[in-house]
């Protein structure tokens, strides 16, 4: 392959990795954010000049042929799940979960998402009138039960959960409810095994199964605890990211360089044929 070709390649992987340490940084301060990697590796390496009768020559210590790559390609970006800090708010809807655990939330085809960011909302169905907890696109999120949890009649100023995920509140009359408990999902290797639907929401990739459905409990416990009036802040490192933003430009300028270089050498030859 032409040295055009892999500086082609570069240029095309560094501007990839580029909007993916933007889209990061853009997202400091999103709540339960996770930060995003891409990946890359390298194209099929071609072999010149191997030759069966030089293989297998005493002494010979390199391997036969000129071995030559033929540039890089992205192969998939991968989020980090790490825990993000925790952020103090004054909504009693903010929550936020201590440990490993992800909310559940009802998608579109009977579907179950999963997420860390617990900015949620008091949402209405428009047919029934009910009320229930959702995400600020007006998903429901998902009791122990799998059900949305019904608000109904319910002051939302007056929610507060309970680290083991109940929720309860007060009618306008001052009469205490309690509203339900929240499901958990804890989710083995989420970096491989969920995919982003938008919006700090994830779904499963095929082949992958939830571990564990269930509650909060202790701090300890697989899902963790869940703080009320808290939100989980986004997982990016700026200084990080910042850093490799520096490393990635240079990248980007050399391969561009080298494409200035190959086309100067291209115009080089025809002029010497």
């Amino acid at each position: 392959m032409s040295l055009l070709s892999v500086a082609g390649s570069g240029l095309l992987s560094q501007s990839l990795q580029l909007d993916t340490i933007s889209n990061n940084i853009a997202n400091v301060n999103t709540p339960g954010y996770a930060s995003v990697g891409a990946t890359f590796e390298d194209n099929l390496t071609q072999v010149y000049g191997q030759s069966p009768l030089t293989e297998g020559l005493p002494d010979r210590q390199t391997a036969a042929g000129l071995w030559l790559g033929d540039g890089a390609h992205a192969v998939f970006n991968r989020e980090s799940f790490a825990n993000g800090s925790t952020l103090q708010t004054q909504d009693p809807l903010d929550m936020a979960v201590v440990g490993d655990g992800f909310f559940t939330v009802g998608l579109s085809g009977g579907r179950v998402g999963y997420t860390r960011a617990g900015h949620f909302i008091e949402s209405q169905d428009a047919k029934t009138g009910t009320a229930f907890l959702a995400l600020p696109d007006g998903s429901p999120v998902l009791s122990t039960s799998g059900q949305p949890l019904d608000m109904t009649g319910v002051n939302a100023s007056t929610v507060s959960v309970a680290p083991d995920g109940i929720l309860t509140g007060v009618t306008a009359t001052g009469t205490p409810v309690r509203i339900g408990q929240l499901g958990l999902a804890y989710v083995s290797h989420p970096g491989s095994a969920l995919y982003s639907v938008g919006n700090s929401v994830y779904a499963l990739n095929p082949g992958y199964a939830v571990t564990t459905n269930g509650t909060p409990g202790a701090p300890t416990s697989l899902f963790g605890q869940v703080k009320g009036s808290m939100l989980e802040g986004s997982n990016v490192n700026l200084n990080q990211q910042m850093s490799q933003l520096v490393q990635t430009q240079q990248a980007y300028e050399m391969s561009s360089d080298a494409i200035n270089i190959a086309n100067k050498m291209m115009g080089l030859e025809d002029q010497l044929s």
